[in-house]
């Protein structure tokens, strides 16, 4: 029986996965039963972060505490469930998992001295996933201090910024792009962009820094083998 291809890189498809959830969401946020479409995509997102996570041990168990609870309120979001309490323990549950699974593919990058095809795509997805969480602590604090963010008249009417406004923020924060249309003007809003600023840099010196690291002991070892 032929393997699914990709079939030993579950980061790879998690990283696939997020890219097209990135790509699609415009399309369907505002289509009929685009919300219902977005949920079961993010089911889908939650199903294959804990199997790239890579969790063993108590940690499987721990993984799948955090995502039980995501994965229902998503469910019943869909289904028109509705209620302050309710949209807050979702960014809350959505923020812990994702948090869950960046610690898990942080700690699978670095454990030995080899990086694997799907240790690559693990970094890859491990940033996307950490755009995500803040993304997810941003509409906590927007939802609960309406106007926290402030976003340009002529590039959002409405004041009060949208879940994929403050993704789309969370991700010029985290490359360091700067804020564009979109500023924190709340006080909890800018200690937490700062926080996620300084996690953006570390994470890339980190990464650039372990490559470095392997590709010289790497070429290391092929010179000690040709002497």
């Amino acid at each position: 029986m032929s393997r699914l291809p990709f079939a030993d890189l579950p980061n790879a498809w998690l990283l696939v996965a997020l890219v097209i959830q990135v790509l699609a969401y415009p399309f369907l946020e505002d289509s009929p039963g685009g919300y219902g479409v977005v949920a079961a995509f993010d089911l889908v997102i939650l199903g294959l972060a804990l199997r790239a996570s890579r969790a063993g041990g108590y940690e499987t168990g721990l993984g799948s505490v955090l995502a039980a609870p995501a994965m229902a309120l998503v469910v019943m979001l869909a289904i028109g469930a509705r209620g302050p309490g309710l949209y807050t323990a979702n960014l809350v549950a959505q923020a812990l998992f994702h948090t869950f699974v960046v610690v898990c593919l942080l700690r699978y990058m670095l454990r030995d001295d080899v990086m694997t095809r799907d240790e690559l795509f693990a970094a890859a997805g491990l940033y996307v996933m950490m755009a995500f969480v803040f993304a997810y602590l941003y509409a906590l604090i927007e939802f609960w201090r309406p106007g926290a963010f402030v976003i340009n008249a002529a590039n959002r009417p409405h004041p009060v910024a949208r879940w994929w406004d403050l993704l789309y923020f969370s991700f010029t924060c985290l490359t360091s792009t700067g804020f564009g249309e979109i500023t924190p003007v709340n006080d909890h809003a800018r200690s937490l962009v700062m926080i996620q600023q300084i996690v953006g840099v570390l994470y890339f010196a980190l990464v650039v820094s372990r490559l470095v690291t392997l590709q010289t002991a790497r070429t290391a070892g092929e010179r000690d083998r040709g002497a």
